[in-house]
C-alpha cells in the first residue's frame, strides 16, 4: 500500500449557531481508552470500561472583531459553563470527527511584535464520532 500524505484540514466550531474556522493555526483531538485487565483462570482478559477526549487548539487571538471566536468562547463559558459547545474537525480526505467540548475561557495577550494567539485544551464531553464521506 502507497504512504498517504495528508496535509489538508479544516476545523469548524459551532457556538450558538455561529461557525467560525479561520482562527485557527493547530487542533489536535486525542482520545484516551481507560482499560481495565482482569486475571482469569482462561489468561488476561481486557476491557475498555472509559474513553476521555481532549481538544486542543492554537488559534490567532480575535478579541474585538465582529464575531469574534474569543468573545463567543469567553460568553459560553460565564453564562452557559455546563453547555456543551459542538465542535467538527474535518480532514481533507473527507473524515470528520464531531464531538461536543466543555467551554473554558480564553487567554488573552501576547508578546511584542507578534501576532497574539490563543491555546485552549478543551475536554470533550461526548465521545467523538468519525464520519468518512
Amino acid at each position: 500500500m502507497p504512504t498517504t500524505i495528508i496535509t489538508g484540514r479544516d476545523i469548524t466550531f459551532t457556538i450558538d449557531g455561529d461557525d467560525f474556522d479561520a482562527q485557527a493555526t493547530s487542533a489536535i483531538l486525542s482520545v484516551d481508552s481507560t482499560i481495565e485487565t482482569y486475571q482469569t483462570l482462561d489468561g488476561k482478559a481486557y476491557a475498555t470500561i472509559d474513553t476521555q477526549g481532549s481538544f486542543a487548539v492554537e488559534m490567532l487571538a480575535d478579541w474585538g472583531a465582529a464575531s469574534s471566536l474569543c468573545e463567543a468562547l469567553w460568553t459560553s463559558a460565564t453564562n452557559a459553563p455546563n453547555t456543551g459547545l459542538p465542535v467538527v474537525l474535518v480532514a481533507d480526505t473527507g473524515a470528520s470527527f464531531a464531538f461536543n467540548v466543555q467551554p473554558i475561557l480564553p487567554s488573552a495577550g501576547g508578546s511584542a511584535p507578534d501576532a497574539q494567539t490563543v491555546s485552549l485544551t478543551f475536554t470533550c464531553v461526548t465521545t467523538p464520532v468519525l464520519t468518512i464521506s
